[in-house]
């Protein structure tokens, strides 16, 4: 496993029509590229070559050599910090991600090339209606919010930036395991006006130490390349320079279909947006790390085996450590409602959705005067059970 040659950071990233010598631009669901002029469909040559595991020593230790220039037009947010790039083709006035209309250009540098990712499946249309959907199934929203989303809200096609990585580690610890044991136990109540002597069977543990080694191997942890995703717009009146970071969203993002992942070809990025990974390589494998923790710890528990476990202590290696830096595609936007400013994002493969919606106050207010007469009646027969029932109480 080699580190293979980067991407000519010079090479042309025009694809003219060859029927009419307009600008081709990718077709979500397939391996081709259209033209908007006169309809031209052209294949894209997808090379025959599985998506390679970079070893992620080497990248440490040539410290970032194998980079590539970017060249593509980079703009920044000055509200959220989003960094985006466009290609030559392409403009925009707002940010994707918060809607913010404060844009700068941003200085280009040299970074790590994509090796892999997944093309868009979804065209815009179909995932503004699974929006639609979504935006419909929200019992605590507005009752209108559904059309006036969809009529006021934007929704771009962006290419996101993900590392994945694989790891053999090996895990040595100490801890204690616990086996159970029953014994019989006396105990005092009171029944009918009189005490009386009852035995019941209570649950005690035997406590023994352990240690050991545990081998778990990883494939394709996923971890986001970018803080962007995960941040909502500032609500109405709040500080700009301020967003709110909302970790769920980015979570809901890491179930993708990686097998049918594909090298890297730069046809499929025309016509759509990439944000550029802020989350590097070094701080992506110490997050990845941490998500090998539970399982590495769940092996644990197994190995110590019996009723119960404690880990008191336990020490890891990591061995035969790769990654991929992919580009996953989904549809972000943003839409205003009451002067509130939500945001929503489509898997461009799946059409699931996460994101923000409005509660209706007065959907609020029925449930909870409801709710108290629910209450309120429950006490009630209650109270007339006991007045029937004096030899209840």
């Amino acid at each position: 496993m080699g580190i293979p040659p980067q991407a000519d950071p010079s090479a042309p990233r025009h694809f003219p029509c060859e029927q009419c010598g307009g600008e081709l631009t990718y077709r979500p669901g397939t391996i081709s590229m259209s033209c908007p002029y006169c309809g031209h469909v052209q294949q894209i040559q997808i090379a025959a070559v599985e998506v390679e595991e970079l070893p992620l020593e080497a990248y440490f230790d040539l410290g970032r050599l194998q980079i590539a220039q970017e060249e593509a037009q980079l703009l920044r947010c000055k509200n959220c910090g989003a960094e985006f790039t466009i290609s030559e083709n392409q403009t925009t006035d707002e940010c994707p991600f918060c809607g913010s209309g404060v844009l700068i250009e941003a200085n280009p540098e040299k970074r790590i090339v994509p090796n892999g990712l997944l093309p868009f499946i979804l065209t815009e249309i179909q995932a503004r209606a699974a929006l639609g959907e979504w935006l419909g199934s929200r019992f605590w929203a507005p009752n209108d919010l559904k059309r006036f989303a969809l009529k006021e809200g934007k929704l771009r096609g962006f290419y996101v930036p993900f590392w994945t990585f694989d790891s053999d580690t090996t895990t040595e610890y100490t801890g204690e395991r616990g086996e159970h044991y029953w014994v019989e136990e006396s105990y005092t109540t009171i029944e009918n006006g009189q005490s009386v002597r009852k035995t019941r069977s209570v649950q005690k543990t035997n406590w023994w130490p352990a240690s050991g080694i545990v081998e778990v191997h990883f494939n394709d942890i996923l971890i986001l390349g970018s803080s962007t995703v995960g941040k909502a717009p500032p609500a109405s009146g709040a500080n700009s320079e301020k967003t709110v970071t909302d970790a769920k969203f980015a979570a809901h993002l890491e179930t993708w279909d990686l097998s049918a992942v594909m090298p890297y070809e730069p046809q499929f990025l025309v016509g759509f947006q990439t944000l550029r990974y802020d989350i590097d390589l070094p701080q992506s494998w110490n997050l990845a790390k941490i998500a090998m923790e539970p399982r590495i710890y769940s092996a644990i528990c197994s190995d110590i085996g019996g009723d119960e476990q404690r880990v008191h202590s336990h020490s890891t290696e990591y061995f035969h450590n790769s990654f991929k830096q992919l580009l996953l595609p989904l549809y972000t936007g943003g839409y205003h409602y009451s002067s509130r400013s939500f945001r929503v994002v489509v898997n461009g493969r799946t059409g699931e959705v996460q994101g923000q919606a409005p509660v209706s106050f007065w959907k609020v207010l029925i449930a909870v005067i409801l709710g108290l007469i629910l209450i309120g009646l429950g006490i009630y027969y209650y109270q007339q059970y006991q007045l029937q029932h004096p030899s209840y109480n």
